[in-house]
């Protein structure tokens, strides 16, 4: 099955600073690494800036050109700075703050068209995935929620049945949320407890579920949540499109929580998530460990593409990975393997 990589290279050079959470080039990271595993059912698409029409669909218009303006001046007023929280430590102004987020919303856009004019049935855009902005705010990292602006697309566009699948490790307020409501939306996040935004109470009814875990939280007992609490609802609602936030915080040795999933639980969801809807975009989201999150990102893109007999890296690929730089040295497998050894034990 052929799939669409949609990217584009503002993300090369575009850092939210030298303190922030995001420092490395983890998305450019990706581009380059499959190409030099050279995968044969992975076609690339450059992704264009999406419109103030596309993105009002979501934002009101005043976040919009107050977004716009700060990047453009380079600061904020102290009144914008506390109507739209930007301009602050998690959200700082920086040279493509409009413009990056912008993309990552247009590539789900170009996304959605792939699939709405059938040329493709499965997306794959680690850009986007920003689950936490808000209509008129920014918050937690993400300044667009491209998320919520793709699904409300497709639905203007009568797609009828869409799931949203969330496995970051913190919970996707800005999604969930907002279509709590929604009869034609399943949404469903799994994250860990008590963790930012601190809110993502259990909840387990009609079309949404909130599954907050604790610390420690692994492969089994993901599979085990999955197969007992959400398959079967999934089964039950047909989507016609799966929407899955792969965010790699959620795996061990990502220092932003305390969960312990490894990359084979991503590639569990992807390949159950095949099997449920005939259309699937997969996006990024958290992963703040270069190596960690690299390597699961790459393991979705082969699994996605039906090309896991490709992640024998040769030579070019293990050194890619060794010269990554970061302030924690990496383990050595993640400089040799793509794939971790699964998290699991007896139920």
């Amino acid at each position: 099955m052929k799939v669409a990589f949609i990217y584009n290279d503002i993300y090369r050079n575009s850092l939210f600073g030298e303190n922030h959470p995001i420092t490395e080039k983890r998305i450019s990271n990706v581009y380059d690494l499959s190409k030099i595993i050279s995968f044969n059912n992975v076609k690339y698409y450059k992704s264009s800036i999406a419109s103030v029409k596309q993105l009002s669909i979501f934002h009101d218009k005043d976040y919009i050109t107050a977004l716009y303006q700060a990047e453009k001046k380079q600061k904020v007023s102290l009144e914008n700075r506390k109507k739209f929280n930007i301009g602050t430590a998690s959200n700082p102004i920086f040279k493509e703050m409009y413009r990056r987020h912008a993309v990552a919303t247009g590539s789900l856009i170009l996304g959605s068209d792939l699939i709405l004019n059938k040329k493709f049935n499965y997306i794959f855009s680690p850009g986007s995935g920003a689950h936490h902005g808000k209509k008129n705010k920014a918050s937690g990292f993400c300044y667009f929620n491209d998320i919520a602006t793709c699904i409300l697309y497709l639905k203007k566009n009568n797609v009828k049945k869409i799931v949203y699948f969330d496995m970051d490790a913190h919970y996707g307020d800005g999604v969930m949320e907002y279509f709590k409501s929604s009869d034609d939306i399943l949404a469903i996040s799994i994250h860990q407890k008590n963790l930012w935004p601190r809110n993502g109470d259990y909840f387990y009814k009609d079309n949404f579920i909130s599954f907050p875990v604790e610390e420690g939280f692994n492969d089994t007992e993901f599979k085990d949540i999955f197969e007992k609490k959400i398959e079967m609802k999934i089964k039950q609602f047909k989507p016609e499109i799966a929407i899955l936030q792969m965010g790699a915080d959620c795996l061990i040795d990502d220092h932003m929580s305390k969960l312990c999933l490894t990359n084979n639980s991503m590639r569990y969801i992807i390949e159950k998530f095949k099997n449920l809807s005939k259309n699937i975009i997969v996006m990024g989201g958290g992963g703040y460990n270069p190596w960690i999150t690299l390597r699961a990102w790459i393991y979705n893109l082969a699994t996605l593409a039906n090309e896991n007999s490709k992640l024998n890296l040769n030579s070019k690929g293990k050194n890619f990975l060794k010269n990554i730089k970061w302030k924690k040295k990496p383990k050595q497998n993640w400089l040799n393997e793509i794939t971790d050894l699964p998290n699991i034990f007896s139920l």
